[in-house]
């Protein structure tokens, strides 16, 4: 049996972090947790360390970082813990991280989840607006590293499914040549259509 698959976690302390670690959690010959990232909770973090006992932890605020550090220290940890947004790319980049799930909500999730993926690391994205901020950077970084990532949240992930076996965005040869969405959720259910710009 090989051993487990190191998983990088961009946002663990949000609904999508919290449950990848449950997921890890009942699956503890395939996968292990090899770095935590979030960006300030850092009581939750040091929780999920002392659970899951990670190579690194990174809290984006270095005052949180520093509490997670004397946390972990008092309890004996071997988890390293480092802060700032650079360390949070550098720690999903290393040669125990098998996968990154990148579940950083917003703009602040991009620069990390850019730094896996030229690292050919497979990423598992829940951050739509990595997408929709540089989505033809990203996509032309994935095949240039030779790398995947795999749609994990909502819509994205439903049109994932639907797609031909090995669709890649751009291949004819498979059919698809554009996806349209309507507006049938989230913000938009109640507002009148005469709101909507044309």
């Amino acid at each position: 049996m090989s051993a487990p698959r190191g998983i990088a976690i961009l946002g663990s302390t949000g609904s999508i972090g919290r449950s990848t670690l449950s997921v890890i959690g009942l699956h503890p010959d395939r996968f292990r947790v090899a770095m935590l990232g979030a960006h300030s909770s850092w009581q939750a973090v040091v929780e999920q360390a002392q659970r899951f006992e990670p190579d690194v932890v990174v809290l984006v605020d270095p005052a949180a970082a520093l509490e997670a550090r004397a946390a972990l220290a008092s309890c004996g940890s071997k988890t390293r813990v480092e802060s700032g947004v650079e360390a949070l790319g550098l720690a999903a980049t290393g040669d125990n991280v098998h996968m990154v799930m990148a579940a950083i909500v917003g703009a602040a999730g991009l620069l990390p989840t850019l730094a896996a993926v030229r690292a050919a690391k497979r990423v598992l994205l829940a951050n739509k607006e990595a997408l929709v901020m540089a989505g033809r950077i990203l996509m032309d970084e994935v095949h240039r590293a030779g790398t995947e990532i795999i749609p994990i949240d909502s819509e994205h992930n439903a049109i994932f499914q639907c797609m031909p076996g090995g669709y890649l965005p751009g291949d004819a040869a498979r059919g698809v040549t554009r996806v349209i969405l309507t507006a049938s959720g989230g913000p938009f259910r109640i507002t009148e259509l005469s709101r909507l710009p044309t």
